[in-house]
């Protein structure tokens, strides 16, 4: 009995919860609402290091915006200097195209679209032709009230209308690409209207479990899934936004983060659900004109052509 019950605990992977302390310089100039904590604890026997950013979203005076370069890329901090106002944070948001500094994932403001989710073309698994996707992708939506929402996104027709989905489309990487989303052919779609939102994927957690879609999402491969500068936000059930940015690729100091650890260390921070956005070199998180984690880039931050953006009201109001 006593092999038996060796050999099933054994079987169970292993998730070393990190220990957070309050990040004393960061703090300086945030409201009592907006938290950060970091890490240089181990994570499963590897060097670790980690900030995150717990922020109240009941707190009337918050607020959360996303900008784009419309055809540029700006790093985290030229953001946050182009803004006026009380700004907190800056953070990394989609993933984009080098070639033209494009957005590949959803990202709305103040209701509008500012980026719409593009489609993927992908190699014929069964030929020579190339093959157009239509995937939904991970996204973190904000809405009145400080409610939060964390949803398979996707953008239909030429007004590019917010939708979302029951389940990630299409099913997996090597299936045959369905024709774009419509309600005609994915039961359970509606509309989507957050106020405010950004998407990357794949989606990590749902109802507190650890969910992840990167098949499904098509951010497949052992590489993304592996260890790596990581960019995550989520919620918890007393509508607590969490922004955590992991550093990577720093013998030594920081080894990042694979998919199902940063899932977990999601869960472990109390998220209901989360999303993981675009990671490695664009993982940065800007907090009151300090960096956080070092860039996995030699040259430091990397322009990015969206980001999510923490401000903050000199007087309340409602949101």
């Amino acid at each position: 009995m006593l092999t038996i019950l060796f050999a099933l605990l054994i079987s169970i992977p292993s998730w070393a919860q990190v220990t957070w302390a309050p990040s004393i310089e960061h703090q300086q100039g945030l409201p009592a609402s907006v938290k950060v904590f970091s890490t240089t604890d181990s994570l499963d026997g590897k060097p670790f290091k980690a900030y995150y950013l717990l922020a109240d979203l009941k707190d009337p005076k918050l607020e959360i915006e996303t900008r784009v370069g419309n055809g540029k890329r700006y790093t985290p901090k030229q953001y946050y200097d182009q803004e006026a106002g009380q700004v907190l944070a800056v953070v990394n948001t989609t993933f984009f195209s080098f070639a033209d500094n494009s957005n590949l994932n959803l990202v709305i403001n103040n209701g509008k679209v500012l980026a719409a989710q593009a489609s993927v073309k992908r190699k014929n698994p069964k030929g020579n032709d190339t093959l157009t996707y239509h995937p939904t992708t991970g996204a973190i939506g904000f809405f009145k009230k400080g409610r939060a929402d964390v949803a398979w996104a996707y953008t239909l027709g030429k007004k590019k209308k917010p939708v979302e989905l029951s389940a990630p489309y299409p099913t997996k990487i090597g299936d045959l690409p369905a024709p774009a989303p419509s309600k005609r052919n994915v039961p359970g779609m509606r509309r989507w209207k957050p106020r405010t939102a950004v998407a990357g994927g794949p989606v990590l957690v749902q109802n507190g479990q650890m969910h992840i879609t990167a098949e499904e999402e098509m951010r497949g491969g052992a590489s993304f899934r592996g260890l790596n500068p990581r960019t995550a936000m989520g919620y918890t059930p007393n509508n607590q936004l969490i922004i955590l940015v992991v550093e990577g690729r720093n013998k030594g100091v920081a080894e990042g983060a694979t998919l199902d650890q940063l899932a977990q260390l999601m869960i472990d921070l109390g998220s209901q659900e989360a999303v993981n956005l675009d990671g490695g070199g664009s993982s940065a998180l800007f907090i009151k004109g300090r960096d956080t984690i070092k860039p996995s880039d030699k040259e430091g931050q990397r322009p990015v052509p969206a980001v999510l953006v923490l401000k903050y009201k000199e007087s309340g109001g409602k949101k």
